[in-house]
């Protein structure tokens, strides 16, 4: 099909750039427009066409062959079924668009709650991080209490404690329990301490996260429990060594006056050991047994010190890969009354008991035992996060109850004391 394009066709006779017919009656000197053939036998091919390409032949003799075509019930069945096409496949076209438009929202939404996801486990990976803080005020409790519900314990040494008083020139000390920490805070006024009533700024962080290497490291002894936890599935290796026992010591004694005199006994060392919270499993390395000391009396009599026995291990509870040591005994002669030190590094190693207290080999006290030994790996079984439960044990005191400011004998040796307890942890593989 094609608009007339004759030479006097008028411009834009249907609208913008549309030409058409005019008598061109306003234009001095025109012509109406001229009807070509090209014109003619495209519009007469364009309504030949509508009649044989529906299947029929041109009739010269009919004058509604168009009609008949246009407004048969096929056509305008064939019609409809066209708009009706038209019209599906344009709300397919808005469904799809409306189905990647969707999408894309949900891609969206998607992605920017994984990067509020990455946010969220970014942040809670850093450390140090401030976990709990307030302020204790005049006339409160000096002790931070465990919050509520909270599974932390103030014996773990991720939690650093950290307390600014309000005041100056203050002393304080801390004590670490597992729901509290007890503070003791002074006034210092040169050597005078007096007792603190201002607030006191505190704050607990946290130093580090709960990883396969939490809880690694060395501990010695502090008096004071550690724990740290284990994650579930994995496994630790324990190295722990009980403390030695303290030496006997020596003193010369009137033996007719006191014939059954007290024992000079160096004090037992404190067992070593780690524990599992919420379980019964328990892994003992026993403190050495002290040394009994030696007494002299007049005319050469004697009674020569005895050695303490060596610390017993105990495990109780699931374990693996157990070496287990007893620890030795201390020595008791006039020659050797050492104790007893198998430790290439002197750790957990008993007191040597005293000298005699008028000859070295006589009346002398007893050598003390050392600490049992223990190594194994213990695995988390279950399927949650366990707390270990550690303490070093302390070196059994070398006998010397009679040495004070003032009194003491000048006949009378101390015994040794005894080296403190070791625990190693590692991660097993």
């Amino acid at each position: 099909m094609k608009r007339i394009d004759s030479s006097n066709a008028r411009p834009n006779a249907n609208g913008t750039g549309k030409t058409g017919f005019h008598d061109n009656a306003d234009l001095p000197q025109q012509d109406a427009t001229y009807v070509t053939p090209d014109w003619l036998n495209v519009i007469q091919e364009e309504l030949a066409n509508i009649i044989e390409l529906n299947g029929q032949t041109l009739n010269p003799n009919s004058r509604r062959q168009l009609y008949d075509i246009l407004a048969t019930e096929e056509g305008l069945l064939a019609l409809s079924q066209a708009v009706e096409g038209r019209i599906q496949l344009l709300k397919e076209q808005m469904q799809d668009a409306d189905s990647s438009l969707q999408q894309q929202l949900s891609e969206a939404v998607e992605a920017l709650q994984q990067q509020l996801s990455n946010l969220a486990t970014g942040l809670a990976s850093l450390y140090p991080k401030v976990i709990l803080a307030g302020v204790i005020k005049q006339g409160d409790a000096r002790v931070i209490n465990r919050p509520a519900n909270s599974n932390i314990s103030f014996l773990d040494a991720r939690y650093a404690i950290h307390i600014t008083p309000e005041g100056g020139h203050e002393a304080w000390t801390i004590g670490r329990q597992d729901a509290r920490i007890d503070l003791n805070v002074f006034d210092r006024s040169g050597s005078s301490r007096v007792g603190y009533n201002g607030s006191i700024n505190w704050s607990i962080v946290q130093v580090e996260g709960l990883t396969s290497a939490t809880g690694n490291g060395t501990y010695v002894y502090t008096g004071t429990p550690v724990v740290f936890p284990i994650l579930a599935g994995e496994s630790k290796a324990f190295t722990i060594i009980g403390a030695g026992g303290g030496g006997g010591s020596s003193r010369y004694v009137d033996l007719n006056a006191t014939p059954n005199p007290p024992d000079l006994k160096g004090q037992n060392g404190q067992d070593s050991y780690i524990s599992i919270d919420g379980t019964t499993i328990k892994f003992t390395a026993g403190g050495g047994i002290g040394g009994i000391g030696g007494i002299v009396g007049d005319g050469g009599q004697k009674i020569d010190g005895i050695a303490g026995t060596g610390g017993q291990w105990l495990l109780e509870g699931e374990y693996a890969s157990a070496t287990r040591l007893n620890g030795q005994s201390g020595s008791a002669t006039a020659e050797d009354h050492s104790g007893a030190a198998s430790d290439t590094e002197s750790r957990g190693t008993g007191g040597d008991g005293a000298d005699g207290s008028l000859d070295a080999g006589t009346g002398f006290g007893g050598g003390a035992g050392e600490g049992a030994r223990l190594s194994m790996t213990y695995t988390n079984n279950s399927n949650q996060t366990q707390y270990v439960r550690l303490y070093v044990g302390k070196g059994g005191t070398g006998e010397n109850s009679l040495i004070t400011a003032d009194s003491t004998p000048d006949q009378y040796v101390a015994g040794e004391d005894g080296s403190h307890g070791f625990i190693r942890v590692a991660s097993a593989i």
